[in-house]
């Protein structure tokens, strides 16, 4: 019989978050859902963004900045908080490999504006 996300307690939920989404260089947090499934929440700092592109591709910051605002269309650069959730009727398993997936990179969650940002400056 499988196990539900909406079925197990803070503590295995918090074992299952930790055990599972792993490798974020990020502040990350799980929330309970009153649907009984799991928040998954991340910040993202557009500036130390801005700063590890132009450190990877040797381009000055203020050049990734502008392309940040063009391409990302942020309008200031306050960090934000960036969220997934896996529902309450997830299985276990479900749940680990979404968890898994979501947490394979460092970006974590932010993965995609990463690239988006970083492709601005590949040849």
């Amino acid at each position: 019989m499988a196990a539900y996300i909406e079925q197990l307690l803070t503590d295995e939920i918090e074992a299952l978050v930790e055990e599972n989404f792993t490798g974020v260089d990020a502040e990350w947090w799980w929330e309970r859902r009153v649907h009984g499934g799991v928040a998954i929440c991340q910040e993202l700092d557009p500036e130390k963004m801005v700063a590890e592109v132009a450190n990877a591709f040797g381009r000055d910051v203020r050049e990734v900045r502008e392309a940040a605002v063009m391409t990302l269309g942020l309008e200031d650069f306050e960090p934000v908080v960036l969220t997934f959730d896996v529902a309450g009727d997830a299985t276990v398993e479900e749940a680990t490999g979404i968890l898994t997936q979501r947490s394979r990179t460092a970006e974590g969650l932010a993965e995609k504006i990463y690239h988006r940002l970083a492709g601005e400056f590949r040849p």
